[in-house]
């Protein structure tokens, strides 16, 4: 492609610029990069996937895209499609915390040129593991899946000796707030917000707590466990009797864990959304704004019920910005992070299988690499049909060595809030 080939250029959406500041303040921050795990099982032919690897970045123009600021204003210049370099080669069998550190030891990605990701390869005996290290700027969880997906088409025809173009995926022109919709959405959050509290400290920890670039720019320490099939089928089963999706379910134990351990209340819990509109379901980028949802009375009946409305107070203003939330909200400075200090994640979409000539190909989920808040929790659904946790603290938060006791206290709640679903009579199903 030549270099002087056309340049469109975009102003930047509201959810790019957070990442854009966020750069500036802390370079190469993990809290600014993603990770994806994607798997390909079979006879792979390395060649056909840089191939193939070149080939998403092509079609994808999220993949390729500048970020710079011009009259003042920052803007997204769309550039040409261009080779992407070589994945790096990692040892058989390297897991996911040692790709990770060799994808970051020298970090060569670069929002001023638009190198927005970088690819490492770990063979193995039945296929090899595909890493990706990518600027938060151009991917969420979401594009995980479609990568995988666009992957698994390029490959197969690099396998079989096509040139293995995809259609280019163009970015659409960020959608923007009219200045009316924003005074009333700034409103809304002021006054849903109005008198919450930062979740205490807990245990024995005090001080002001660590600041959010101190979080950003700190490792994690992490401990996971799986929740067994049955779990998973009481947290539907609840869901059902409470009107409710098993999101709420899930949020209000962990609001509950929360309590617990903290002796907190009225305190909030951030939560990425889906900021996807129905024709961008098979687009690259970051497409997902983060919401705080202020915490109900978590004792007593009905707390499920609860969380789920306070859950649809923060989606019915999910079109203003994270940062603009905390701006409305937030009048009081501190040291800590604004408005919420925990983060919860669910992840529950299909995880398809792609067949690729001889090859299988598959995203895997995969942690945050860095850190969003001072305590996060990530549940996923596996196809098994368990739900895998990982809590997560930065090693300068004061949840430092306290994420197993919150994975303990969460299955703990879950169990709760379900067993008080079983009692419930079955008529009430039908009751919503």
């Amino acid at each position: 492609m030549s270099d002087d080939a056309p340049v469109r250029v975009q102003r930047a959406s509201a959810l790019e610029r957070q990442f854009w500041v966020g750069e500036q303040i802390a370079p190469a921050t993990r809290a600014n990069r993603a990770l994806a795990q994607i798997r390909a099982d079979g006879p792979v032919a390395y060649g056909a996937l840089g191939a193939a690897l070149s080939a998403v970045a092509a079609r994808h123009e999220a993949l390729r895209t500048a970020f710079v600021v011009e009259r003042g204003e920052l803007v997204r210049k769309v550039l040409p499609p261009r080779d992407v370099p070589p994945p790096l080669h990692l040892p058989a069998g390297t897991d996911s915390h040692a790709a990770t550190a060799a994808l970051l030891a020298d970090d060569s990605l670069d929002l001023g040129t638009g190198r927005l990701f970088r690819a490492a390869v770990a063979p193995d005996d039945t296929g090899a593991t595909v890493y990706l290290a990518v600027h938060h700027i151009a991917f969420d969880g979401m594009s995980q899946e479609i990568f995988a997906a666009d992957l698994a088409r390029a490959y197969d025809l690099a396998a079989t000796g096509e040139d293995p173009v995809l259609p280019v995926r163009e970015r659409a022109e960020p959608a923007t707030l009219a200045p009316a919709q924003r005074a009333e959405l700034a409103t809304h959050w002021r006054t849903m917000l109005d008198g919450a509290v930062d979740l205490p400290l807990p245990g024995s920890a005090d001080g002001p707590g660590p600041s959010q670039r101190e979080l950003a720019q700190a490792e994690l320490a992490e401990d996971g466990r799986t929740l067994p099939t049955s779990t998973r089928q009481a947290v539907r089963t609840r869901a059902r009797l409470s009107g409710c999706s098993p999101y709420a379910v899930l949020l209000a134990a962990l609001g509950r864990a929360l309590a617990e351990l903290t002796g907190g209340a009225d305190f909030c819990v951030g939560t990425p959304v889906a900021a996807r509109t129905p024709g961008q379901s098979d687009e690259i980028g970051y497409l997902t704004n983060t919401l705080p949802v202020r915490m109900p009375e978590l004792s007593g009946p009905q707390v499920v019920e609860r969380v789920w409305g306070a859950l649809r107070e923060s989606v019915i203003g999910s079109a203003l910005p994270c940062d603009e939330i905390i701006r409305a909200a937030r009048t009081t400075p501190g040291r800590r992070m604004p408005v919420y200090q925990a983060l919860f994640a669910f992840e529950n979409w299909e995880r398809a299988e792609h067949t690729a000539g001889q090859v299988r190909i598959r995203a895997l989920p995969v942690p945050p690499v860095g850190g969003h808040a001072e305590i996060q929790l990530q549940v996923t659904e596996l196809p098994a049909g368990t739900l895998h946790c990982v809590a997560q603290a930065p090693l300068s938060s004061p949840w430092q060595g306290r994420s197993a006791a919150l994975l303990r206290a969460f299955d703990d709640q879950l169990g709760l809030l379900c067993a008080d679903a079983a009692t419930r009579s079955p008529g009430r199903e039908n009751a919503v």
